[in-house]
């Protein structure tokens, strides 16, 4: 968001020899070929951070992921690692065409100001964002409601079943 790309490969390499306690990264990049990279540092923890593309993160080799949809629909995200984890692709595929349709409602808003709006939809202030970005008015909040109502995301956002059954594990 910053426009700023950091290496995040030459920032492992450097950083392993130079930090004591160096223990990982959330890496965010869609350059998944840099991600196996980095997970060829077999020590390292390092974190899907691209709620678009988790299932590939996961098929990449990372063991855990760090997402800000995962505030506000955490059953897609328990879901998918669950279907992955017991090979059934399809419905991995499945959660993360959810994924992918959430993020595209918040981000035709502008990602930052939407998902806060959603925060607070759900219950949760969070307060505005901060400038540049301007919080959304009474009518974009409310068409991306009515947006979300129609793609079934307040059906399929929790996943109570995984809670129950302490799914909650990668």
């Amino acid at each position: 968001m910053t426009g700023i790309t950091v290496p995040l490969v030459e920032f492992v390499d450097r950083a392993r020899g130079a930090i004591e306690n160096f223990a990982g990264v959330k890496y965010t990049s869609a350059d998944l070929g840099a991600m196996k990279r980095c997970l060829a540092h077999a020590e390292l923890d390092v974190l899907h951070g691209n709620d678009e593309s988790l299932l590939a993160g996961l098929e990449l080799g990372a063991r855990g992921a760090v997402g800000s949809t995962y505030n506000f629909a955490p059953g897609v995200y328990l879901r998918l690692a669950r279907a992955f984890r017991e090979g059934d692709l399809a419905a991995a595929q499945r959660e993360q065409g959810r994924a992918v349709a959430l993020v595209q409602v918040l981000a035709a808003r502008g990602y930052l100001a939407a998902a806060k709006a959603l925060m607070a939809e759900l219950g949760v202030e969070v307060g505005p964002p901060r400038l540049p970005h301007l919080a959304l008015d009474t009518a974009a909040r409310r068409a991306m409601r009515d947006e979300l109502e129609a793609m079934g995301f307040f059906d399929w956002r929790l996943a109570p079943e995984l809670a129950a059954s302490g799914g909650a594990d990668w």
